[in-house]
């Protein structure tokens, strides 16, 4: 276990050393416009998923790291009304420069969700994780420190009411831009 980790450590440092350096530092703002999000069984039995998703992030990039939080929001359709399910999340993003302004990219961070029923006793909250990955490209010759983006992500959490538990995971992709700030 250790020399696979020593090994993967190795491999990724090498990676990140080799290619090509990244010319943007500092904050940005993004808005993505995602995918219906995918839900799981446990989560389709109390809400059905509505349209497309919406996401708004803010970042600090240090190199190819930046830490990112960000607020995804979508509706859902429970008990016969429209409700909607928010998600804030903090994470950390690594990337890695492919050349001629392409980036990959993985995400992973812990999150927050719920979906408010307007009556506290029902309504659900939990605590999770998620994670993902994309592709990105730096628009540095027409602006700079923007970008267009990608991604494909899933969220994991348990929610939970009084009297309810369900294990909730979604997946979305999303299609989106970052300006710098």
């Amino acid at each position: 276990m250790k020399n696979g980790l020593l090994v993967a450590t190795g491999l990724a440092t090498g990676l990140l050393a080799g290619a090509p350096a990244t010319a943007s530092a500092g904050g940005y703002l993004g808005l993505a416009l995602g995918s219906e999000p995918g839900f799981n069984d446990n989560l389709r039995e109390i809400a059905a998923p509505l349209g497309r998703s919406l996401r708004g992030l803010a970042g600090i990039r240090f190199g190819n790291l930046s830490i990112e939080g960000a607020l995804n929001g979508f509706t859902v359709l429970t008990y016969g009304v429209d409700r909607n399910v928010y998600q804030a999340s903090a994470a950390l993003k690594l990337s890695v420069p492919l050349g001629n302004d392409f980036e990959a990219f993985g995400r992973a961070g812990l999150e927050r969700t719920w979906l408010n029923y307007d009556d506290p006793r029902l309504d659900h909250t939990g605590d999770g994780f998620q994670f993902g990955a994309g592709f990105e490209y730096r628009l540095n010759a027409i602006l700079a420190n923007a970008s267009l983006f990608v991604d494909y992500t899933v969220h994991r959490t348990t929610l939970e009411n009084a009297s309810a538990r369900v294990d909730a995971t979604s997946r979305m992709w999303g299609l989106g831009f970052t300006v710098g700030i």
